[in-house]
């Protein structure tokens, strides 16, 4: 199952993408209009083992995924059958939540993010379109937020400690000074100088004079992820001001001298990871645990 529909379903931890991308308020907004003819209030769409989702039910929750996130594809099959699975898992989980006062603070800040966002005339719009109101949005941000507070729960300090390590070359930034030599002989020689303390001018002028190096260049703040393995390797032992041994990429041989390191701390990037390992247990759910309720899908 792709994830990308996932993200779009959970629009308080995405980013509530339309709203907060946005300053100011909106009163040109398209809100979509929902396809019914399939979902009628006696239709069961899907059952599972303790349960079922209604045509009403769903279209409902469709309906306030359309005024949170004007831009899905609300009449999209594909995506109709992953909104349907996250609905019968927050059945199945929200039955077993309590509403905390956290809970219910992120939904009161939520709606002054919606009343920033959507003027009057708008959030009127919308209802109308969607056939909704506004406590129809109220119920579906609370169970959207006691849900993330649930997998939050499930998310151990050790856990947030193994995605920062894999994720850390995409969260460092670095900026260097690449020498680039079409011998090794030329570049072990310049290496050499550098490592004891020959500055980067006077061996740039040595070789630039014997035509030996044939590029010389300034890379800023460059994410590290996005440079080539045997960069990435001596880049995060490297330290400020160091040069390196050549490093052979082709027929060319390079040298690389260290300038500025910026690494973001677990810490700094913590709330980030959560919602990402959030969204991750969600996935995970949907394709581990839900099988086990033996749900069966009406929905064409």
């Amino acid at each position: 199952m792709s994830s990308t529909p996932l993200k779009l379903l959970l629009a308080v931890l995405t980013a509530f993408g339309f709203l907060t991308g946005c300053e100011g308020k909106h009163s040109n907004t398209m809100f979509p209009s929902v396809e019914i003819s399939q979902l009628s209030s006696t239709k069961e769409l899907e059952a599972y083992e303790g349960g079922k989702v209604t045509g009403a039910e769903f279209n409902r929750f469709l309906a306030v995924e359309g005024f949170l996130n004007p831009d899905a594809p609300l009449n999209d099959t594909s995506y109709r059958k992953e909104l349907l699975r996250q609905l019968v898992m927050q059945k199945i989980l929200i039955s077993h939540l309590k509403t905390s006062d956290k809970v219910q603070k992120q939904v009161e800040d939520m709606w002054k993010q919606i009343k920033r966002s959507y003027d009057e005339d708008t959030r009127k719009q919308g209802y109308e379109v969607l056939n909704i109101r506004s406590s129809d949005v109220t119920n579906q941000l609370t169970n959207q937020f006691k849900l993330e507070e649930y997998f939050r729960k499930q998310i151990t300090s050790d856990e947030l400690t193994a995605y920062y390590k894999r994720i850390e070359n995409d969260l460092t930034r670095v900026s260097f000074t690449q020498l680039a030599f079409s011998t090794l002989h030329d570049a072990a020689a310049a290496a050499a100088e550098l490592q004891k303390g020959t500055s980067l001018q006077d061996v740039q002028k040595k070789y630039a004079d014997v035509q030996t190096v044939s590029k010389i260049e300034n890379a800023d703040n460059l994410k590290l992820s996005s440079l080539s393995p045997s960069f990435i390797d001596v880049l995060k032992k490297q330290h400020i001001g160091e040069s390196s041994e050549p490093i052979k990429m082709g027929k060319v041989y390079y040298i690389l001298i260290l300038k500025q390191k910026d690494k973001k701390t677990e810490s700094e990037v913590k709330e980030e990871m959560m919602k990402e390992l959030v969204l991750n247990h969600i996935n995970r759910y949907i394709q581990d645990q839900l099988p086990r309720f033996h749900v069966t899908f009406n929905l064409r």
